[in-house]
């Protein structure tokens, strides 16, 4: 997540946030601690991994800040779910697999 900046920078730095380890913990202690807060409150929520229940809906957090423009205040959001894990493999005439492609 990033707070302020324009459009395209918002963004940009939203996605480099998705860079930071788990146990990175924000420099900033008001964005740790938002960063705390939005973790606790959405794994309270009940939704769970893919959305059919559980405990854990949320792994992380990471939250940047830029400069922002006075008439402006974006805030971009990029994430990362089970949608862009892959599994690839090859299998033989018996459907058997052969080869785990990555």
């Amino acid at each position: 997540m990033c707070i302020g900046g324009d459009r395209a920078t918002g963004y940009l730095h939203s996605k480099e946030q998705l860079l930071r380890t788990l146990q990175d913990v924000n420099a900033d202690p008001a964005l740790s601690a938002l960063e705390r807060d939005i973790v606790q409150t959405a794994n309270k929520l009940g939704i769970g991994p893919m959305g059919f229940g559980g405990k854990t809906t949320l792994l992380g957090c990471k939250i940047g800040a830029l400069n922002r423009l006075p008439a402006s205040f974006f805030v971009s959001i990029s994430y990362m779910c089970w949608a862009y894990r892959r599994q690839g493999f090859l299998l033989n005439d018996q459907g058997k697999i052969v080869k785990w492609l990555y």
